[in-house]
C-alpha cells in the first residue's frame, strides 16, 4: 500500500473516530435535557396540586415577570430554555395558567459524565488502528519476502536448472510449487534431446561445484573436474565411506528414486554441502548428484549465533548486577555507608555496561568508506601515554618509548583506536613494578608499531584465539574488560591494508606489532 494511502485511509479514520465521539457525546446531552425535561413535568403536576409546596434545592420557581435570556428565548416561541456548564445542565420552562404564563420553573441537575466514554471510543480507536497497522506491515513484510524469493527462484532457474530449489524456502505456495514444475521441466528437456547421456556430460562440466553421475549398482559413471579436485577420480561410491551418513543417503536413493536436498557435513575435510539428487530414468536409472559447498554460510551463521549467545551472555552480567543493587537500596533501608558502596558497585557495572556496547558498535561497524587524513602518528601515541600514566604510575610501571615522528595518511578514529587498545592491554596484563616498551618507527616503504611487556605471556592455544571475540586468557584474574579490544584491533588493522602479529612466551612477556 503507498504512503499516501495510507495517510489519506489515516485522515478518514481519525474523521470518523471524531464524528463518532461528537454523535455520543450529542446522545448522551439529548438523554440528559430529556430526563430534566421529564422532572420538570412531574414538578409542574405537583405545583398544580400543591401551588404554595416547597421545591427541592436544585428547583427555582421564577415569576412570570422575569427578564433574562432563557424567558426572552420562551418568549421568542421555545418550549424551553437550556443552558450548560461542563458539571450541570439546567432546563428554564414555562408555567401556564389558561394559556397564559403564570411563571418559571427552573430545574438544574448534574450532567451524565461523557469523559469516560469518550476516552473508551478514542482507546478502542488507537487499539484497533494499531491492530491493523501491524497486520499491514507484517503482510508487506511476507510480501516482500515472497517477492525476493520468487526472484531468487527464477534466476536460481536462469543460473542452473539443475540446482533449481537451491536457497529457497519451503513454502507451498502455488508460485513457488510451479518454478519447480518449471525447473524441472526444463531440466527434463535438457536430458531428453539426441545423446543426451553425452550431452549431459559435457554439460556437468561447466559448473564450479563437484557434480557426480552414479548407477543403481553403485558405480559413480561420470564427474566434474571440481568433484575431482576435491575428492577424487574414482569409480566407486567407495570414496564417501568416511562420511557414513551421505553414503547411505546415496544408497537409499536407489532403493527410493525421488529427488531430494539435504544438508550434509562432511566431517574429515570440515565442510558443508547442500546435496541435490535427481533420478535419470531415461539414463538407465542413473542419479545425478549436485553438492553446493554452504561451508561460509554455515559458518557466518553459526558465527552469527555465537556472537549473539556471548553479546547477551556479556550484558546480563552487569544488568543483573545493577538490578540486584538496586532492589536492595528499593526494598529495605541501608546504611549510608551501604548506600555508597552500592552506588559505587552500579556505577562501575553501568560503565562495563556502556564500554561493552560501544566496543560492539565498534566492532560490528561497516566502514564502506574509510575517511582518511594526514595523521602525525608519533604526537598520538604520546596523547595516549600521557593520558594512561594515572595507570602506569599506580602500578609502578616502568615505560620505555622509541617513537620516531612519522606521518601517515590514515584514519585517525581507527588508528587511535588500534594504539589505545594494544597500549591499554599491556599495562593490564603487566604485573606491578614491570616494564613496557612502545616503539614507532619508519622502515624503508613501511611504519611498524609495536607494544612489549613483561606480563604473563601467551600458550600457543592462547595465540590462536587471543583476537576472538569475548576472549580473555584467564577469566579468574581481577583485570576487567569487555573482551573486544584485541578483536576490534584485528578488524581496524585489516580494513586498513595492515597486519598484526603477537610474539609471545610464557612467563616472558608478549609483544604486539602492527604493520602498514
Amino acid at each position: 500500500m503507498k504512503l499516501k494511502n495510507i495517510v489519506l485511509l489515516t485522515i478518514l479514520y481519525c474523521i470518523a473516530t471524531l464524528v463518532l465521539v461528537i454523535l455520543v457525546t450529542q446522545n448522551i446531552l439529548s438523554n440528559d435535557t430529556k430526563r430534566v425535561l421529564e422532572t420538570a413535568d412531574k414538578v409542574q403536576l405537583f405545583l398544580e396540586k400543591h401551588p404554595n409546596g416547597e421545591l427541592p434545592t436544585n428547583f427555582e420557581h421564577l415569576a412570570a415577570s422575569t427578564n433574562n435570556e432563557e424567558t426572552r428565548k420562551i418568549g421568542q416561541g421555545a418550549a424551553y430554555a437550556r443552558s450548560l456548564t461542563s458539571e450541570r445542565i439546567t432546563i428554564t420552562s414555562p408555567l401556564f395558567d389558561e394559556g397564559q404564563i403564570r411563571g418559571y420553573l427552573r430545574v438544574s441537575e448534574e450532567r451524565t459524565p461523557s469523559f469516560f466514554v469518550n476516552f473508551s471510543i478514542i482507546a478502542f480507536a488507537l487499539l484497533f488502528y494499531l491492530g491493523v497497522a501491524v497486520q499491514v506491515v507484517r503482510a508487506a513484510q511476507r510480501s516482500y519476502l515472497f517477492r525476493e524469493n520468487t526472484v531468487a527462484k527464477i534466476k536460481n532457474i536462469e543460473r542452473s536448472p539443475l540446482t533449481q530449489s537451491y536457497l529457497i524456502n519451503e513454502d507451498d505456495d502455488k508460485i513457488t510449487t510451479e518454478l519447480n514444475k518449471l525447473g524441472e521441466s526444463i531440466q527434463m528437456q535438457a536430458l531428453s534431446h539426441t545423446e543426451k547421456k553425452e550431452n549431459l556430460y559435457e554439460f556437468i562440466e561447466f559448473f564450479q561445484f563437484p557434480i557426480f553421475i552414479y548407477n543403481s549398482k553403485g558405480k559413480i559413471r561420470r564427474t566434474n573436474a571440481s568433484f575431482k579436485n576435491e575428492f577424487a577420480d574414482t569409480a566407486n561410491l567407495d570414496v564417501f565411506s568416511p562420511f557414513a551418513d551421505f553414503l547411505s543417503f546415496l544408497v537409499d536413493k536407489m532403493l527410493n528414486p525421488d529427488i531430494q536436498e539435504k544438508l550434509f557435513y562432511f566431517e574429515k575435510i570440515a565442510a558443508y554441502y547442500q546435496v541435490r539428487i535427481t533420478p535419470l530414468p531415461d539414463l538407465d536409472s542413473r542419479f545425478l548428484v549436485t553438492m553446493m559447498d554452504v561451508t561460509s554460510y554455515r559458518r557466518t551463521l553459526d558465527a552469527h549465533n555465537a556472537f549473539i549467545a556471548n553479546i547477551s551472555h556479556e550484558l546480563k552480567t552487569p544488568l543483573t548486577s545493577i538490578r540486584g543493587f538496586a532492589e536492595l537500596l528499593e526494598a529495605q533501608p541501608v546504611s549510608p555507608e551501604e548506600t555508597k558502596n552500592f552506588a559505587t558497585i552500579i556505577h562501575k557495572e553501568s560503565k562495563r555496561l556502556m564500554n561493552l556496547v560501544q566496543d560492539t558498535l565498534l566492532l560490528t561497524k561497516q566502514n564502506r568508506q574509510i575517511e582518511k587524513k594526514n595523521l602525525d602518528l608519533s604526537v598520538m601515541i604520546e596523547n595516549i601515554l600521557t593520558s594512561s600514566m594515572p595507570q602506569i604510575s599506580e602500578k609502578n610501571l616502568v615505560l620505555t618509548q622509541q617513537v620516531e615522528k612519522v606521518s601517515m595518511r590514515t584514519n585517525e578514529r581507527m588508528m587511535h583506536s588500534i594504539f589505545e587498545n594494544l597500549i591499554e592491554n599491556a599495562i593490564k596484563y603487566t604485573p606491578e613494578k614491570g616494564q613496557i616498551f612502545v616503539s614507532l618507527q619508519a622502515c624503508r616503504s613501511q611504519i611498524i608499531f609495536s607494544v612489549s611487556d613483561n606480563g604473563p605471556g601467551l600458550s600457543e592455544i592462547e595465540k590462536e584465539r587471543i583476537f576472538d571475540r569475548f576472549y580473555r586468557v584467564d577469566e579468574s584474574r581481577s583485570e576487567t574488560g569487555t573482551g573486544l579490544g584485541l578483536a576490534i584491533v584485528e578488524k581496524n588493522v585489516q580494513e586498513l591494508q595492515g597486519t598484526i602479529d603477537v610474539v609471545s612466551i610464557l612467563g616472558k612477556g608478549t609483544t604486539f606489532t602492527v604493520t602498514f
